[in-house]
């Protein structure tokens, strides 16, 4: 077997076929001949220890991470744990050692970082290779983390904020309060996507991958009758970034004199809490906001309001009405 170099509109690719009677074809990504010339004679060397040794003898967390990447893997996070574990073995990597990866890699870096930034993109990357036949499977603990307390809020917030409020920013703030849908979904929304004689906003890819349908309280398409941009393409609340929403949200909230608590908060967190003090199931809010899991909103985004005292007078009342009375 011997790897020939093959350019392309000026870049190196490395072709032929390995020990184990595959093609190869691999981006080589260089452009100089020399350095080509030496990542063949690398790519080569590679494939036969592979093949005489197993992948697990050879190949490398790098390698691996570089491989991924290149299959269209999360890039995000990757760099800093990738050069903590460079050259180490596959098989020489255990659970241990990625959290120690990842925290020499975020050394001031608080738990829940820990883990979005270092372990779940080692993980990632670890499970590709498993799935190549790379390596066998670890399982990595994540760091203990604790949940930020989260609020409910009711219609008297977004009533403080009104007077210190764009227009069209109050407008997004009730889309998100009374309908449940993301910021993202909110700031995608074009004109084209709005019906106000029906009273509804298509969403055309939420979260989840699915198309939704968000319906819209009559205040609210009152306001976008007004607010309606002429252009096709400009968003309807006026932002094309969610990020660019909160500074004036921050800022509002101050002269308002209540506390920030985001988007998300007054919005999908807030909907689902007054939906469940109405009565209504958590499968049922999880259809009307969009959620899949029904224990994730029952888990974290209803927020009930003194449920002892609550089931109380609930039981209080059924014991009335069936007419149990003092001795």
């Amino acid at each position: 077997m011997r790897l020939q170099i093959r350019w392309k509109n000026g870049w190196a690719y490395a072709h032929g076929t390995g020990p184990d009677g595959r093609r190869v074809r691999r981006a080589l990504k260089t452009q100089d001949a020399r350095r080509a010339e030496e990542l063949r004679a690398h790519l080569e060397t590679q494939l036969w220890q592979v093949d005489l040794y197993g992948a697990q003898a050879v190949v490398t967390f790098d390698q691996a991470a570089l491989a991924y990447a290149e299959d269209g893997g999360d890039t995000r996070f990757l760099v800093k744990v990738t050069e903590q574990l460079n050259g180490v073995l596959l098989k020489e990597i255990t659970p241990r050692r990625v959290r120690e990866a990842a925290k020499k890699a975020y050394p001031s870096a608080a738990p829940a970082t820990l883990n979005r930034q270092g372990i779940t993109p080692a993980r990632a990357v670890i499970n590709y290779a498993h799935d190549q036949g790379w390596c066998a499977p670890i399982k990595v603990k994540a760091f203990p983390t604790t949940k930020p307390k989260r609020k409910a809020v009711g219609p008297e917030y977004l009533a403080a904020l009104q007077p210190h409020l764009p227009p069209h920013t109050f407008a997004l703030m009730l889309f998100l309060h009374t309908t449940g849908r993301r910021i993202g979904d909110a700031v995608g929304l074009r004109p084209g996507d709005i019906d106000l004689d029906q009273g509804i906003a298509t969403i055309d890819k939420t979260k989840n991958g699915d198309e939704a349908v968000a319906h819209l309280v009559p205040l609210l398409v009152d306001m976008l009758r007004d607010l309606m941009p002429e252009d096709e393409e400009k968003p309807v609340f006026g932002y094309a970034d969610r990020r660019s929403v909160y500074p004036t949200l921050r800022r509002a909230c101050k002269n308002a004199g209540v506390e920030y608590l985001g988007t998300h908060q007054p919005g999908r967190h807030s909907f689902a809490t007054a939906l469940e003090r109405q009565g209504w199931s958590a499968r049922s809010i999880a259809d009307a906001g969009g959620w899949k899991s029904v224990r994730l909103v029952d888990e974290t985004y209803i927020h009930s309001d003194n449920p002892a005292a609550r089931a109380t007078g609930a039981i209080g009342n059924i014991l009335a009405k069936a007419n149990v009375k003092r001795n």
